[in-house]
């Protein structure tokens, strides 16, 4: 069904949602109508192609039935599995093969919820209306995911409860409606909760499966996350995603961390026409810290716009930014990272770094940073660099008899070193290193491809 108001009387119907959630759908959809399209005047959007979308020509996607335990996992996603053996749980969603979820029995023991965001609902609404309700930022991507949220996931983790093996959340996206050679739409709604002195580890996965279609109706993914860290909790959050080129992202993402809580984050895009995301967090007690590291690897025509914002929102807080970035071909990325400190918000530490790699002439990236200071006992700093690559390390490494690839390779792993190594779970470094790899000689073959074809 397009995406209308019929479409969101129709999830509130054939899910049987409550009252209170078919009205926040509602208002929100009202809200959503009123709230004008960003264009290249909006500060955060100026950068951005919304060109190549047409809301109109979207059909929202459904998800088939959830069913418990395994299931077999598309090519992608089964290697990435792969790599992290021990879970505490799974919950895969799809496009075109349906769901399933996977929780194992010590985590059940201990009081942990997870599981699809239909089910969240249906089952612990005590906990997830509260967080529904919550008014979010009234953006228009915003709006529109909480009107139209049609998959998702929902974690939590009582008081004092160590999870030591990951949550996983798959999502496969399959952006062209071949039906009608429509565009597709998806609005994955997240939330993961780890109350006091608990901590857990959380990866999410979004691809669009090999050899997707590349439609000339662009299809939207707009997922909208909230993390609550609750004092003394910890929470390390990874993100891959690797959509096709048929595919227009909108991630918002939202950390509330409190005190003496920690979260670390790293977010790696591989892939899509545009990506648009923007990344919160508010350091909201006393030794409250977080630390977002960013990878970015563009190819072809990509264009990838990210925003970091960091608040602090009381003393003695901790931040920690550093976001790399690889483009080649005629991709281009804008970052822009700004560090917020309330003027309550004294013996603040904030560190904010972007650097840029340019594997081509052609490629572009910006890089603006930004310091929004009212305390006045604080230490706060960025850097940013843009730069191609060194032709002396490529002239080494070719001496050495590699090819211009594997030369590239190197490169483009050794700048994002730092970042994955930076990164907690490190069951995922070598995953990390595979999936940049793979790209790295994907686009390589399609260049071959395309100039073999001429």
């Amino acid at each position: 069904m397009r995406i209308n108001i019929d479409r969101v009387k129709e999830l509130t119907t054939t899910f049987s949602e409550p009252t209170w959630l078919a009205d926040s759908r509602l208002e929100a959809w009202e809200a959503y109508l009123q709230t004008p399209m960003p264009t290249g005047r909006d500060e955060d959007w100026r950068r951005t192609d919304l060109g190549v979308l047409d809301l109109t020509r979207l059909r929202a996607s459904n998800f088939g039935a959830l069913k418990e335990g395994s299931t077999q996992l598309p090519p992608w996603f089964e290697a990435a599995a792969a790599h992290f053996p021990s879970r505490a749980g799974a919950l895969y969603q799809s496009t075109v093969s349906g769901a399933s979820v996977t929780l194992s029995a010590g985590a059940q023991k201990q009081g942990v919820i997870f599981c699809d965001i239909a089910t969240a609902i249906e089952s612990h609404a005590d906990k997830i209306r509260p967080l529904l309700l919550e008014s979010a930022e009234k953006g228009k991507f915003t709006l529109l995911t909480s009107a139209l949220f049609n998959c998702g996931s929902f974690l939590y983790i009582p008081r004092n409860v160590q999870i030591a093996e990951p949550f996983i959340f798959a999502l496969d996206f399959v952006g062209q409606d071949d039906a009608d050679d429509q565009g597709a739409a998806i609005f994955p709604r997240i939330f993961v909760v780890v109350e006091d002195n608990s901590s857990a580890d959380f990866v999410l996965m979004m691809a669009s499966p090999a050899g997707a279609p590349r439609a000339s109706n662009v299809s939207l993914a707009s997922v909208l996350a909230d993390f609550h860290l609750k004092p003394g909790s910890k929470l390390n959050y990874l993100e891959v995603q690797d959509f096709a080129q048929d595919v227009f992202y909108v991630e918002h993402l939202n950390s509330k961390v409190d005190k003496d809580a920690s979260f670390n984050s790293l977010c790696v895009a591989l892939g899509g026409k545009q990506t648009k995301a923007d990344i919160a967090t508010y350091l909201r007690g006393p030794g409250a810290n977080s630390s977002v590291l960013g990878a970015v690897l563009g190819s072809d025509n990509e264009k990838f716009s990210y925003n970091t914002i960091q608040e602090h929102n009381s003393p003695d807080t901790t931040s920690d930014i550093n976001f790399r970035v690889a483009v080649k071909d005629t991709s281009a990325s804008v970052y822009q990272g700004i560090i917020r400190v309330d003027k309550i918000a004294q013996r603040t530490n904030a560190f904010q770094s972007n650097k840029n790699l340019l594997l081509s002439g052609e490629a572009k990236a910006d890089s603006i940073p930004k310091l929004e200071i009212l305390a006045d006992d604080v230490k706060c700093s960025h850097g940013a660099t843009v730069g191609p690559v060194d032709r002396e390390q490529l002239f080494y490494l070719r001496s050495r008899g590699l090819t211009p690839m594997e030369a590239e390779e190197l490169i483009v792993l050794g700048f994002f070193r730092q970042v994955f190594e930076q990164f907690p779970i490190t069951a995922a470094r070598e995953w990390l290193t595979e999936v940049v790899s793979t790209k790295i000689y994907r686009t390589a073959a399609a260049a071959s491809a395309v100039l073999k074809g001429k």
